[in-house]
């Protein structure tokens, strides 16, 4: 019997750590779009990992299509915090065509697209965006 105790005890503070942790994580996100808002326009993409980590990218862009920043929380843990991108597929970001990135996307291999789906879909979104059309 108190061997089930504690062990509903454990999971309670699990559930509990990992509410606290999320809240984190939402109020982090909220700067961040803050941040990477006062640089442009902001597509924001996710890929969900279930057992590696998965992401959070957003970018920024300007009235032509033109990256001026981005930020990426990526990770396992509720821990993470959003950091600077600096670099898409080797190549410096900002100054950069959200064009050009998405034409290289779109010929990679299938298996490679899905590492970078995080970025391709913030990169959709902008460029839905600039198009006039919404999600």
């Amino acid at each position: 019997m108190q061997g089930i105790s504690v062990f509903l005890l454990v999971i309670f503070v699990l559930f509990v750590v990992q509410a606290v942790g999320g809240y984190f994580q939402v109020k982090d996100y909220r700067r961040a779009v803050k941040r990477v808002h006062q640089l442009g326009n902001v597509g924001i993409g996710q890929k969900k990992g279930r057992f590696l980590s998965g992401n959070i990218v957003m970018i920024a862009c300007d009235a032509d299509g033109i990256i001026t920043g981005g930020e990426i929380m990526e990770g396992l843990s509720f821990l993470t915090k959003f950091k600077p991108i600096t670099k898409i597929l080797d190549q410096e970001m900002v100054g950069t065509s959200i064009y050009e990135h998405l034409d290289k996307f779109r010929v990679m291999d299938k298996k490679k697209r899905k590492y970078y789906k995080g970025y391709i879909r913030a990169l959709e979104a902008l460029d839905m965006r600039l198009q006039g059309t919404t999600l």
